[in-house]
């Protein structure tokens, strides 16, 4: 009797794979499949002057719905002077790793970590410097409606924003 229960029990668990997770899987009413929705995400940095924006570069980048994201390093390996004599590289550029969620429709939830650098030449024959700036966000975008993440008044002399849009690939 108890190998009859067990039996059905996982017949009907193998039931449940084969009929319930596909259906599951299925459009819901926003019309897109859960965790099958490309995203675009299109990151835009630049200088602002006078209260006016000035884009200064933008990068592309696209993500599948779900936790596990996309990376993307744009940017040099820069050698610097290491300790005894040593060359050490760093990675000087542009560097994000995003994922991205449907929250409906037009709406994608983004968590990312993002880092913009530049070398900076030093100063009275010191050694150059790396300029960088990190950010690490969770905010709600509305699809292809630009959101300034963060602006930066006077750093180093330049007053900056970081903005992202993102776009659903139907």
């Amino acid at each position: 009797m108890k190998g009859s229960r067990c039996l059905h029990g996982a017949a009907a668990i193998l039931l449940a794979l084969v009929f319930v997770a596909p259906m599951a899987a299925q459009a819901d009413n926003t019309g897109l499949v859960e965790g099958k929705a490309n995203v675009q995400l299109i990151f835009k940095m630049g200088t602002i002057e006078n209260g006016q924006k000035s884009q200064m570069k933008s990068y592309r980048l696209v993500v599948a719905e779900g936790p596990v994201g996309s990376k993307l390093l744009v940017g040099q390996r820069v050698p610097f002077p290491g300790d005894e004599g040593s060359i050490v590289y760093q990675n000087v550029g542009f560097a994000t790793e995003a994922r991205v969620w449907m929250v409906d429709k037009n709406t994608i939830k983004v968590v990312a970590d993002i880092e913009d650098s530049r070398v900076v030449d030093g100063l009275d024959g010191n050694p150059p410097s790396v300029e960088t700036r990190q950010l690490t966000v969770s905010a709600v975008l509305t699809e292809g409606v630009g959101l300034e993440l963060t602006r930066v008044d006077g750093v180093a002399d330049i007053s900056g924003y970081v903005e992202l849009e993102a776009k659903v690939l139907r």
